[in-house]
């Protein structure tokens, strides 16, 4: 029990660590995204999907975008931080929560809520993409690349 217990520990703390390492090099983001993204960040790291969060991000980087007040393309950054950092960053953390990571009938037990947390991203903010000349594509190629073991056994394509 205590094995399993300072195993929990040291992941969340891992985890956490590398979470907010990562998060530093996306808060080079412009001002007006920083303290949004800041709060996207802080809700992923805790294993909830920044759903909320993410749409005033990409809220801001719209109308600034549709205003013609878009620098250096700091709107279309700060989409993608929020389409694929801040979302790998959640799923990796929502897979070290608890026991969302041991595998039960052949995927991991943490699939389901996983999922539909990503169906629920996808359709909030996808939308955005093309506005910013993104591909879609491209940006879920993105998130699967970040995802972590756990994770990535629960995404299909």
């Amino acid at each position: 029990m205590k094995n399993k217990i300072l195993y929990l520990l040291f992941v969340s703390w891992l985890v956490t660590g590398c979470s907010e390492s990562n998060a530093d090099s996306q808060l080079e983001l412009g001002e007006p995204y920083q303290a949004y993204f800041k709060e996207a960040w802080t809700v992923s790291n805790q294993g909830q999907p920044p759903l909320q969060e993410c749409a005033r991000v990409v809220g801001t980087a719209a109308g600034m975008f549709t205003a013609k007040k878009d620098k250096n393309n700091e709107a279309q950054h700060a989409y993608e931080a929020c389409y694929v950092d801040a979302f790998v960053n959640y799923a990796n953390a929502y897979f070290a929560l608890e026991d969302n990571a041991v595998i039960e009938h052949g995927e991991p037990k943490g699939c389901l809520m996983y999922e539909r947390s990503l169906r629920m991203h996808k359709s909030s903010l996808d939308s955005y993409a093309e506005r910013f000349n993104l591909d879609l594509q491209d940006l879920d190629a993105r998130i699967r690349q970040g995802l972590g073991e756990a994770a990535a056994l629960c995404v299909s394509n």
